[in-house]
């Protein structure tokens, strides 16, 4: 009876697995081609941090927050502004084209004191993909940052 079983149960795995098999080769036997990946689109950001009298600032860290689904989720590694107040980003990213930019003095009183501020920017949807998982790329320039004293310190 032991023998039986065993001798069933042989049988059924044997038939179940060359079912499966079957199965897998006829999902594979597509004349589409697939594609695995992410679609993403080039972004680039070029701006200046100013204070009130439209004067550069140098030093200012600026974070860019990324944009995605309505919240924003990440943000790159902070970038400085240089000694004409200029900040430029650009990197390859698979979101909406939402950006959060937060310029923070970081440097103390070096160039005087000033008070955090933060903009969103919304892209102009990407153009110039190749058809592919590449859906272009937007950019957005002339971006001021207006930063005004920060008394207290």
């Amino acid at each position: 009876m032991k023998k039986v079983k065993n001798v069933w149960l042989r049988c059924s795995a044997w038939l179940l697995n060359s079912i499966l098999l079957l199965l897998g080769f006829s999902s594979c036997d597509s004349n589409e081609s697939e594609m695995y990946g992410t679609p993403y689109a080039t972004y680039s950001l070029k701006g200046k941090v100013v204070d009130a009298q439209k004067q550069p600032i140098p030093d200012i860290e600026v974070k860019i927050k990324i944009g995605y689904g309505g919240d924003y989720h990440s943000q790159t590694a902070p970038l400085k502004t240089n000694s004409s107040g200029e900040f430029a980003f650009k990197e390859n990213l698979t979101i909406d084209g939402k950006f959060r930019l937060v310029a923070r003095d970081v440097d103390g009183t070096a160039n005087g004191s000033f008070k955090s501020d933060s903009i969103e920017i919304t892209m102009d949807k990407p153009s110039g993909g190749d058809g592919s998982w590449l859906q272009g790329s937007a950019s957005k320039e002339d971006i001021v940052i207006t930063l005004q004293k920060d008394e207290a310190k």
